[in-house]
């Protein structure tokens, strides 16, 4: 039987611009707590009736540090997008169903890759930014691919990497994301975890190739996008 959703009311606070059409929206978190890299769903009735209109699945951007639930999304002509850059500071959005298992928890872990596909970096900068509140170690290489120079985060992700020198970020523009790819920049892949997350298609197509080669891999899949939009 289908668990029953429980639904919280988060305020809007405010918005901005964050690059291109990339806009985040930031929302009172109220009593939820969360770890940095989960996501959760979210409904605007008056994006239209039906789930597929009017619910939407994002991966809280902030850090829990921070105090606040992010959701940074490309703002697209669908019913619910527009809806969500209509609200005002003071609107509800209705939210449900936390969780997810796309974390990195471990102190100090072995190194780790994250790989990122345009929007997809919304896990990585909460994943990221709460790791270094905690002082711990930011082991890791980040392959961030994107279709244009207008990069999300990237004065933040640069400011980690010039502060962290175990954190390399290496920032791939307009380039075809593929196994081959993640394996050719980051060879020694293949012996560590790798954390995926962009469109679902691609992060479904490149995670089959990467298991095929042995790779341990986690997987952050965003619906709605494709290799043309991320």
């Amino acid at each position: 039987m289908e668990q029953e959703k429980v639904f919280s009311m988060l305020p809007l606070i405010s918005s901005h611009d964050v690059v291109d059409n990339v806009r985040t929206f930031i929302f009172e978190k109220n009593s939820l707590e969360w770890l940095a890299g989960q996501s959760q769903g979210y409904v605007l009735p008056q994006a239209g009736e039906g789930e597929k209109v009017n619910q939407r699945w994002f991966t809280i951007s902030s850090a829990p540090f921070e105090g606040t639930i992010n959701i940074t999304t490309r703002v697209s002509a669908s019913p619910f997008k527009q809806a969500l850059n209509a609200l005002k500071p003071g609107d509800q959005i209705k939210s449900h169903s936390l969780g997810g298992p796309f974390i990195w928890e471990e102190i100090d872990s072995a190194p780790v890759v994250l790989v990122a596909a345009g929007i997809g970096i919304t896990p990585y900068r909460s994943i990221l930014l709460q790791r270094k509140a905690l002082k711990k170690r930011l082991n890791a290489t980040l392959l961030y691919f994107n279709r244009t120079s207008e990069i999300p985060f990237e004065e933040e992700l640069e400011k980690l990497s010039d502060e962290h020198p175990e954190f390399q970020l290496k920032i791939v523009i307009g380039e075809s994301l593929t196994a081959e790819k993640i394996l050719d920049l980051v060879p020694e892949a293949n012996k560590e975890t790798v954390f995926l997350s962009g469109p679902a298609p691609l992060v479904s197509s490149i995670g089959t190739s990467l298991k095929e080669r042995g790779v341990s891999i986690m997987q952050d899949r965003f619906p709605g996008y494709d290799e043309t939009n991320f």
